[in-house]
């Protein structure tokens, strides 16, 4: 088995996920399929080198990605991981977190409101789970399939926490969902999903959804969706009294949620070629970096390296990206892999790219 180049992007395939919400019939779509269709397969997660816990299914491994060198080669991402980690992650990040990614990425793709949920912090996950991540996460929405889309986002109405353990325990879904307004939401809206913050993404959503590495979340309606979870995908185990405490009860207006939660655009600096802008960064959060990169085909785009890995989707427009070790055509919905150890990076082409990175050591 040759050893892996890390001076190459690589080219990441599809990687769908089972869940227990419906959708995926954009993401057929964008595969080529024949007869695209909604069904228990509505997420890609992009580069992946987390597995999923889908209760039930324990003995299928589900989650982890596989990239394609530059020779065609299909590897799985744990061994592009773990084969160099300081070259596909960095020396520093390696020297922060250890060999994982602190990053999962993937491509959602609703035709049903999700489940009432809220994730785990990372304080929060290392004290009850054992575990150095939470479940923040970032949402770039892309396309809506309805004119009025929405989601979930915070209490508008907080109950007290024990009213809220009953409203749970007894399923009593009125009561629930009086907790709640519905939050607009159209293409191009960045929002940042802290851990504890409740949500629920509503129909219709197609987004790039940015998260610590982890599939942890305690769902709050047990049956939505035509599929009854049990109690280990209810409170990933720990049963209702012990999860009480991980919900933010903060009050959240429906009308403040973009501009308290949404990005704080900062630009990196332009060029003929283009520009990057970074969304969601460490002055907002200290889980997960979003970035944009907008190229204007006028000439090349060097990507600003820092000695981070990069996920890159591209959201529109055609294109190649040119490294020292190996190149790549571009176009929509293509995902790449940027190693750590690629020194140079160039974007030829006009082009919207969701640039996703782990947090900066």
């Amino acid at each position: 088995m040759s050893t892996l180049n890390y001076r190459q992007p690589f080219a990441l395939e599809p990687n769908r996920v089972w869940r227990s919400w419906k959708g995926g019939a954009v993401l057929d779509r964008l595969a080529g399929a024949a007869e695209p269709q909604d069904g228990y397969f509505p997420e890609d997660w992009v580069g992946s080198m987390t597995r999923a816990i889908n209760a039930g299914r324990e003995g299928i491994v589900e989650g982890i990605g596989t990239a394609r060198t530059g020779d065609g080669q299909i590897v799985s991402m744990e061994r592009v991981f773990t084969e160099d980690p300081v070259a596909a992650m960095g020396a520093a990040h390696v020297a922060a977190y250890g060999p994982q990614p602190q990053l999962l990425v993937k491509l959602l793709d609703s035709s049903m409101r999700l489940q009432i949920q809220a994730h785990p912090s990372a304080a929060w996950a290392q004290k009850h789970l054992n575990s150095p991540n939470g479940k923040t996460e970032a949402w770039w929405i892309l396309a809506t399939r309805q004119a009025k889309a929405w989601v979930y986002f915070g209490f508008q109405r907080p109950p007290v926490p024990a009213a809220w353990k009953r409203i749970v325990r007894e399923q009593d879904a009125g009561a629930m969902l009086a907790c709640f307004d519905r939050v607009p939401v159209k293409p191009g809206d960045v929002l940042l999903v802290a851990g504890g913050v409740p949500h629920a993404i509503g129909p219709g959503l197609l987004m790039v959804e940015v998260q610590e590495p982890t599939d942890w979340v305690v769902r709050c309606e047990f049956a939505h969706g035509g599929l009854t979870s049990d109690e280990r995908a209810q409170t990933m185990g720990l049963g209702l009294d012990a999860v009480g405490d991980l919900f933010d009860y903060t009050p959240c207006a429906a009308a403040d949620v973009h501009r308290r939660f949404g990005p704080r655009p900062r630009r990196l600096g332009g060029a003929p070629g283009g520009t990057e802008t970074v969304l969601l960064g460490a002055d907002q959060t200290d889980r997960l970096e979003l970035r944009r990169i907008e190229t204007t085909g006028k000439g090349p785009f060097p990507i600003a390296l820092d000695g981070r890995f990069s996920v890159l989707i591209v959201l529109d427009g055609t294109g190649g990206l040119a490294a020292a070790g190996g190149t790549l055509d571009l176009k929509p919905f293509s995902r790449v892999f940027l190693p750590a150890a690629v020194g140079s990076a160039t974007l030829q082409g006009q082009m919207t790219i969701a640039r996703c990175m782990p947090p900066k050591a």
